[in-house]
């Protein structure tokens, strides 16, 4: 062989064999990114609902009947801060349902003995304080905002049917609420609004068939939606200006499913394994979670890449709600928290 063809030779089995050591130490190829969850402080009273502020504060919490009668739970965290316990409003038997999240604040809304059950969390101050919600209604079912815009939908005392409400003071005030065009029975499963005007919300009728409306008169006049029929939940809605996304469920899939106002028809992506939450940040990428007892699941979608799936570590169990604000991304379990990196968030 000639001395040229010998050294060709011995520098392709000299890098080989750095191929084959470099992947034996584990660095030949970028480790699947691993996120751990961290127990949350109550094992007795899930978690049900996460939320997190335009400014990345983020709040979970969650009601149950315990052995000492009814009672909530709810912690909260900062990008410099671990999750810590909040002080919550003494309720004689509450039930948290919703959450929607604006600029600096949080409105958690559910049912109390006697009606509507409305908070709002304070990303400045920490705090979680009681708030007058619109009156006559028999709890809230989903709340959606746009900075301090809110709407809320709750269920009418009397009727049964749905009812909606606005407000352009973070939560402080309510316009009257007014009927939806929904039936009695029906359930508001999922409002968004991409301002003060535009919304649009998702349904369920007695039946469980999927609905969708939307308005762009601030809930003046409603427009239904129509969605295909294999569907059998549609939630975890967020809306930009231009496009709002969800998360539809059919018996054998999870779909993201995208939508633009004013424009007929959807467009939907499978999801690798079943989900139960999606939330969408300012950066464009959205977070979905699921999964079923020891086999938790989280994935990160981004718009023309690939999806990450990262492992989980602490996480017992299904993950059941996420939330994003602006570079930032949490997920709740029923006693777990974890907070979403920022590399899968900012990708």
């Amino acid at each position: 062989m000639a001395s040229g063809g010998l050294a060709r030779t011995r520098v392709a089995f000299g890098a080989a064999l750095a191929g084959v050591l470099l992947a034996a130490c584990g660095t030949a190829a970028a480790p699947s990114p691993s996120v751990a969850g961290v127990p949350s402080r109550s094992i007795s009273i899930p978690l049900t609902v996460v939320g997190c502020t335009r400014d990345d504060a983020c709040v979970a919490l969650g009601s149950a009947t315990t052995a000492a009668g009814p009672a909530a739970t709810g912690e909260f965290s900062t990008p410099r801060s671990p999750w810590i316990p909040l002080r919550l409003p003494a309720v004689g038997a509450p039930a948290i349902d919703a959450i929607g999240c604006g600029g600096s604040t949080c409105l958690v809304g559910g049912a109390e003995p006697g009606g509507d059950l409305l908070w709002s969390f304070s990303a400045a101050t920490h705090r979680v304080a009681v708030v007058t919600p619109p009156s006559g209604g028999a709890g809230v079912e989903a709340i959606g905002c746009a900075g301090r815009v809110c709407a809320l939908a709750d269920a009418g005392a009397r009727s049964g049917v749905p009812r909606w409400s606005t407000s352009a003071d973070g939560g402080t005030t309510w316009s009257a609420p007014g009927p939806l065009p929904l039936a009695p029975g029906d359930v508001v499963t999922s409002i968004a609004c991409a301002g003060p005007a535009r919304c649009v919300l998702a349904a369920r009728d007695a039946g469980g068939r999927v609905l969708a409306e939307d308005t762009a008169d601030g809930g003046a006049t409603w427009t239904a939606r129509a969605v295909p029929g294999r569907w059998i939940a549609l939630s975890s809605l967020t809306c930009s200006r231009t496009t709002c996304r969800g998360l539809a469920r059919t018996r054998d899939a999870s779909l993201v499913v995208r939508w633009r106002p004013g424009r007929a028809g959807w467009r939907s992506s499978a999801l690798a394994r079943g989900a139960r939450a999606l939330a969408c940040g300012a950066t464009g990428v959205c977070v979905a979670v699921g999964g079923s007892p020891g086999r938790p699941y989280l994935e990160a979608l981004s718009p023309g890449r690939r999806a990450v799936r990262p492992r989980l570590r602490y996480v017992p169990g299904a993950l059941l709600g996420v939330a994003c604000g602006t570079r930032r991304c949490a997920a709740v379990g029923d006693t777990t928290l974890l907070d979403v990196p920022s590399s899968l968030v900012e990708r």
